[in-house]
């Protein structure tokens, strides 16, 4: 026998509340693709082109914590970006696995503050801050071994202004 059940409608703080950690994942996500292009290129920067995707096709769903934890090992990135890294792992971590233990009764009550919302806001905007960071790092890394970078550097700052660039 079915009961007759209505499901609730999520509120405005709660359609706000799923964007937030929706983009805030999306952006992390964008952080470890960042990564996982970076350690490529940096580990393999003599291999062929095909061999250098084999690499990344192998090592490309890195999470976050393995993919840091490799870059240090490897001694990729300097130590601020290093520990910048680090730090947004804590922060990524916190996102989620305890958003919601840590905010268990005002997601309950469909209360959502706006402390919440502004902390997941920051990882987010943290995660495209690192990303850029990764994505110059990248370009002086490919400069530096005699790439011509100027029309990659060119469309990043296109990006960085807005503005949408299609393959």
């Amino acid at each position: 026998m079915k009961k007759n059940v209505t499901k609730i409608q999520a509120n405005n703080n709660e359609i706000n509340l799923y964007c937030f950690v929706g983009e805030a994942v999306l952006k992390t996500q964008m952080v470890e693709q960042a990564l996982s292009y970076s350690i490529t290129l940096k580990m393999n920067p003599t291999e062929t082109k095909e061999r250098a995707d084999e690499f990344l096709k192998q090592n490309q769903s890195y999470t976050l914590g393995k993919a840091i934890k490799i870059a240090i090992k490897e001694e990729l990135y300097n130590f601020s970006l290093q520990d910048e890294l680090n730090a947004f792992l804590m922060q990524r971590n916190w996102l989620i696995h305890k958003v919601i233990s840590e905010n268990e009764e005002d997601l309950n009550t469909g209360k959502i503050k706006e402390e919440l919302l502004d902390k997941i806001k920051y990882i987010s905007d943290k995660a495209e801050s690192i990303q850029r960071v990764i994505e110059y790092d990248l370009i002086d890394f490919c400069s530096s071994k005699g790439k011509d970078m100027a029309e990659t550097l060119a469309l990043l700052k296109l990006q960085e202004q807005g503005t949408r660039i299609r393959k």
